[in-house]
């Protein structure tokens, strides 16, 4: 029954793929059929693979990889196992993923957005395209009924599309909710920066800088390298030190570099 199952789906993504496009078909109880085109791997899909076979190419497994050697195109199918209702795919490239569910099961979750979700017969056609994939469902049959109507499936479908939307706005909002609080720490540190730059009075970073230079520093790289600040802190620092006659600015064959000039009051009087 297993392998007329699997000649089955090698006949239904034969019928639904169109030239050049990658695609895995998973159906529920484990079984897996891939085809791909001019790829050199493949992340293989579901736990304890058995029975696996690839026609078009030679290939290593190494963990959970297929590696080809050659070959445009390649049909991979094998028998796996998905626990608890769980499908996951992760892949270095985008497929299509045509996952299969009995109808009398219940769709919990699928990411991405599906392509297109539709029932023949008694079977769930799920579409989902991406490098990704993750669908869980529910293995507990109805005690009444056969199944979903196409009413429910058109809820289920919104619902899916809804939840995604939502997912989607909620890390947009969160997202810009950290810019912005990054955006106003980052004025409020230029903004005192800017402060301290225009007194003449030296802060400790000044100093810090200063002496970095009193040590044998010659050129900015070396006072970063010294200091372990940021490069723009250095520099700002310089050009202040510069200005107010603690650091003398030189230019020689195209370089710059930095000499002590004069020194602060308490170094100087010691």
């Amino acid at each position: 029954m297993r392998y007329v199952l699997m000649a089955t789906l090698v006949l239904l993504i034969s019928a639904l793929m169109t030239s050049g496009q990658q695609s895995a078909t998973i159906y529920y109880n484990g079984t897996v059929v891939v085809q791909l085109n001019n790829v050199t791997s493949f992340h293989l899909i579901g736990n304890n693979v058995s029975n696996l076979k690839v026609i078009g190419s030679r290939f290593n497994l190494t963990g959970d990889y297929l590696y080809f050697h050659n070959g445009t195109k390649v049909t991979i199918s094998y028998d796996t196992y998905f626990p608890n209702g769980v499908i996951n795919a992760n892949e270095p490239y985008n497929l299509t993923f045509y996952v299969l569910i009995p109808s009398y099961y219940s769709l919990v979750y699928v990411s991405p957005t599906p392509v297109s979700l539709e029932t023949k017969g008694s079977t769930y056609n799920l579409t989902v395209k991406g490098n990704s994939l993750d669908v869980l469902f529910s293995t507990a049959k109805p005690t009444s009924g056969g199944g979903l109507s196409q009413e429910d499936l058109t809820v289920i479908t919104i619902l899916i599309v809804t939840d995604s939307i939502l997912a989607f706005v909620i890390f947009e909002y969160l997202r810009m909710r950290r810019s912005k609080s990054k955006g106003d720490i980052e004025n409020v540190r230029e903004d005192r920066e800017e402060a301290e730059l225009a007194t003449q009075e030296l802060n400790d970073r000044d100093l810090l800088v200063l002496e970095a230079f009193k040590k044998g520093s010659k050129t900015l790289a070396d006072a970063v390298r010294v200091t372990g600040l940021p490069k723009s802190t250095v520099y700002r620092r310089i050009k202040k030190l510069v200005k107010l006659g603690y650091l003398i600015e030189r230019r020689e064959g195209g370089k710059l570099w930095y000499e002590v000039g004069k020194l602060p009051d308490k170094d100087q009087n010691t």
